[in-house]
C-alpha cells in the first residue's frame, strides 16, 4: 500500500538551509525556483522555473523537501521559526561519528552531542536554521 514517505519543510531563507544540508551531505534530485536561486545549484540537478524556491533530496528512500513557498500553505507560515520539537526528522545513518565530523568541519551547532541508549541506538541531534529538528540514529 505505502510506497515511500517525505518530508516537506517550510524554510525562511532557502539559500541559508539548502547550504546547511548540503554541508551535511544531503544529495539533491530537483529543484525548482526562480533564476536567481537555480543557478546557485549543482548543473546535474533537473531544475523547473517556478514563483517560489524548493530542493528535493534523496536519503536512502526519503525524499526531504525544503521550500519558501507553496501554492497551498500561506506564506506568513514560512517566516516563522520551529520553536518546538515536537515534530522531529529521524536520519538513521553508518555512523554517527561521522556526522559529528561533518559538523566540526562546517562550524554546525549540535543541540545534543552523541548519547548512546538502552534499546541499541546511539543518537546525535541538531536543529536546521528554522529549528526543524533532526536525529541522526546508528543502530549498535
Amino acid at each position: 500500500m505505502y510506497k515511500s514517505f517525505g518530508i516537506h519543510v517550510k524554510v525562511k531563507n532557502i539559500e541559508k538551509s539548502y547550504t546547511f544540508y548540503k554541508k551535511l551531505g544531503f544529495r539533491e534530485i530537483f529543484a525548482y525556483g526562480k533564476k536567481s536561486f537555480l543557478t546557485k545549484l549543482e548543473k546535474k540537478t533537473p531544475k523547473v522555473d517556478e514563483k517560489y524556491n524548493g530542493v528535493t533530496f534523496q536519503l536512502g528512500d526519503t525524499k526531504f523537501e525544503i521550500a519558501d513557498g507553496h501554492l497551498a500553505v500561506k506564506p506568513e507560515t514560512f517566516k516563522k521559526k520551529i520553536l518546538s520539537s515536537k515534530i522531529s526528522a529521524m536520519i538513521f545513518v553508518e555512523s554517527v561519528e561521522d556526522i559529528l565530523k561533518i559538523c566540526k568541519k562546517n562550524s554546525i551547532k549540535v543541540s545534543v552531542p552523541i548519547k548512546e541508549y538502552h534499546w541499541g541506538t546511539k543518537e546525535l541531534v541538531l536543529k536546521d536554521p528554522d529549528g526543524f529538528v533532526l536525529v541522526f540514529i546508528e543502530n549498535i
